[in-house]
């Protein structure tokens, strides 16, 4: 089982779930924006419940079949999008943003996939953080993700 906080390999492909909506997916478009990759509210207070960084769920394809990933969101329309945990580093070292790194963050739970679970971490907007660099960070991100 992977060890929760521990950062992924550079090789490593991971997926990201997008909800099937205007704001993460413009109609006409197949590819996510910015926003998609952005921390949901639920997602900062799971982080403040649990005294940790805010994470944006992702899963790593050698642990979860992307089926076994929509499984655990059954209720909503999701598009698949993968990318390297490299495209985060290389846009980490782009945008000079120390704290965007992926980490394990395994499901305590019996569910086929559950230990595939993982997070990027420093998508959240720090106080102060300059707005038009956030975005940038997000939707550069974006462009890296490659439809499954």
């Amino acid at each position: 089982m992977p060890i929760a906080g521990e950062e992924l390999a550079a090789g490593k492909r991971i997926l990201r779930l997008v909800k099937d909506i205007p704001r993460f997916i413009p109609p006409g478009y197949s590819l996510p924006t910015g926003d998609a990759f952005e921390p949901s509210t639920d997602d900062k207070e799971e982080a403040r419940k649990r005294a940790q960084p805010v994470r944006v769920s992702v899963w790593d394809l050698e642990l979860t079949t992307v089926e076994q990933a929509k499984a655990f969101r059954a209720s909503e329309q999701l598009l698949a999008f993968d990318l390297m945990v490299q495209d985060v580093i290389d846009v980490r070292q782009l945008f000079n943003c120390h704290r965007l790194r992926v980490v394990a963050d395994p499901f305590d739970v019996s569910q086929p996939g559950a230990y595939g679970h993982c997070g990027i971490e420093g998508l959240d907007r720090q106080k102060g953080e300059d707005r038009k660099t956030y975005r940038a960070t997000l939707d550069e991100l974006a462009k890296r993700a490659k439809p499954i």
